[in-house]
């Protein structure tokens, strides 16, 4: 009973994670589409690549893959994140 609760909740934060973070790409598009800068396109980039780094091991739950590939998912998740924040990190000093 507590397990899925525990796991109904981690669906609910992703949703909510997921409608944030597109909510915010979508501004930062909007955004280069009146400025043109090409460092707001790498942002939005990253921004997407840390969104779904962020709810990667969410989505292996819901998809209910055996414990290894929870493992893995994990692990991608996180280089994802890595990723992510880089490529903000490059559009930033590309400014």
């Amino acid at each position: 009973m507590i397990e899925s609760q525990f796991i109904l909740i981690q669906q609910i934060l992703a949703l909510v994670t997921l409608i944030l973070g597109g909510a915010l790409i979508i501004f930062i598009y909007d955004a280069y589409k009146l400025i043109r800068q090409p460092s707001l396109l790498y942002f939005t980039l990253g921004m997407f690549i840390l969104v779904i780094g962020i709810v990667l091991p969410d989505i292996s739950v819901v998809a209910n893959v055996s414990s290894e590939m929870l493992y893995w998912g994990e692990v991608v998740a996180r280089i994802l994140a890595i990723i992510g924040i880089g490529v903000m990190n490059f559009a930033v000093l590309r400014g």
